[in-house]
């Protein structure tokens, strides 16, 4: 990757990190990565799928051509999960591929991986919608403790729900009806839900009581909890949201309070990782000295969940995971945020770009790979 190149990529990841925008809310980042390809001759469309933070930029060379998954959206304590990173990776990656290499390549820029705001889960939103297309394939990355290709992921929702009751003194409660007890209820009565499921479908219920009343002495009049499913399946997903709604309802209706449950995300779909794609980094990856964990070659539990499982149900999608912290320091902490600055991360950041420019290429102009890839998504599809 040229100097220039460098410098420009970590000047866009350093003002992302910097900006540190909500899902949804990523203007100023969407705009940053967005006015920077278009410098660099890439067709933006902007906003993109009806929202506003979303972006398509294309540059187009002929032939096949690849598409690059960027995110840019933060959590309220900042950049702790390295999205700053996957922009500026999907920005040098993309130009690297147009001006050095004369190859094809579209930047899908996605708000909101998190979950955060209207667009939450943004990948969803334009798979369902047919919006990633005039590609063969795609490639995502993810900042991590280790350097691997390929993912897994559990199928997650995450739904709200908020009980309304009526306000009373805490001295009157006839007068009143209490929104709290049927949030305490719930909460219980979930964690017994998941209990009852078989550990084989990877069952996980995670709950909070953002509201639950305004002061100790005062019958709650509303509560609100969010609550979070996951499964490793979409169809065991759904049977547990079905389960897990049905349960919310009747116990609103035991305590006589009105209930006003949504989805605050699309589903997201478990992952379809492409072997043919996932060796192909990890040769890049092998020729500049990095030996990457293969998923597709080990036994391992999905762990987390994305809106790039999405895409993976519509088009053949490979992943790199960039070490950027040592072993078992978790995303979404302070450690993983300090690590996430790009002038920590650069050395990380910039061979996981090469490693990409490498596998890529070797895809593009090999016919027989690009159809091995093609025929191994048919595959499992079935």
């Amino acid at each position: 990757m040229r100097e220039e190149i460098k410098s420009e990529v970590i000047e866009v990841s350093r003002k992302i990190y910097n900006y540190a925008e909500l899902g949804s809310q990523e203007y100023r980042s969407s705009k940053l990565l967005a006015e920077h390809l278009s410098k660099h001759g890439f067709t933006v469309e902007m906003p993109y799928g009806e929202m506003e933070t979303a972006f398509r930029a294309t540059c187009d060379r002929g032939g096949h051509a690849v598409g690059l998954l960027a995110e840019y959206d933060a959590l309220p304590n900042g950049h702790s999960c390295g999205h700053n990173l996957i922009a500026a990776w999907a920005f040098g990656t993309a130009v690297t591929l147009c001006e050095d290499f004369g190859m094809s390549v579209t930047v899908f820029g996605t708000p909101s991986e998190e979950g955060i705001g209207p667009y939450a889960g943004s990948k969803a939103i334009l798979a369902e919608k047919g919006l990633i297309r005039g590609i063969d394939f795609v490639i995502g990355m993810h900042p991590d403790d280790r350097w691997a290709v390929g993912s897994v992921s559990l199928a997650d929702l995450t739904i709200e729900a908020e009980f309304i009751g009526k306000a009373s003194h805490l001295l009157g409660p006839d007068f009143g009806i209490n929104a709290l007890a049927p949030a305490v209820e719930t909460y219980i009565a979930l964690n017994n839900l998941r209990s009852s499921i078989s550990d084989l479908k990877r069952p996980v219920i995670g709950m909070i009581i953002k509201e639950g009343g305004k002061a100790s002495n005062v019958i709650p009049d509303r509560s609100l909890m969010e609550i979070d499913l996951r499964s490793s399946k979409r169809s065991y997903l759904e049977d547990l949201a079905t389960r897990a709604k049905e349960t919310i309802e009747s116990i609103a209706r035991i305590h006589g309070c009105d209930l006003r449950m949504k989805d605050l995300t699309p589903v997201y779909d478990e992952y379809i990782s492409n072997e043919a794609i996932d060796n192909t980094l990890e040769e890049g990856l092998r020729s500049i000295g990095i030996n990457p964990v293969n998923i597709h070659r080990i036994s391992e539990p999905a762990m987390g969940s994305t809106d790039e499982a999405n895409i993976s149900h519509v088009i053949p999608t490979g992943h790199i995971d960039v070490k950027i912290v040592q072993p078992s320091i978790p995303a979404h902490t302070e450690e993983f945020r300090l690590a996430a600055d790009p002038e920590r991360a650069a050395d990380a950041l910039f061979r996981a770009i090469d490693a990409t420019v490498v596998a890529t290429r070797k895809i593009l102009m090999d016919r027989d790979l690009l159809k091995r890839i093609k025929n191994e998504f048919k595959e499992a599809l079935r």
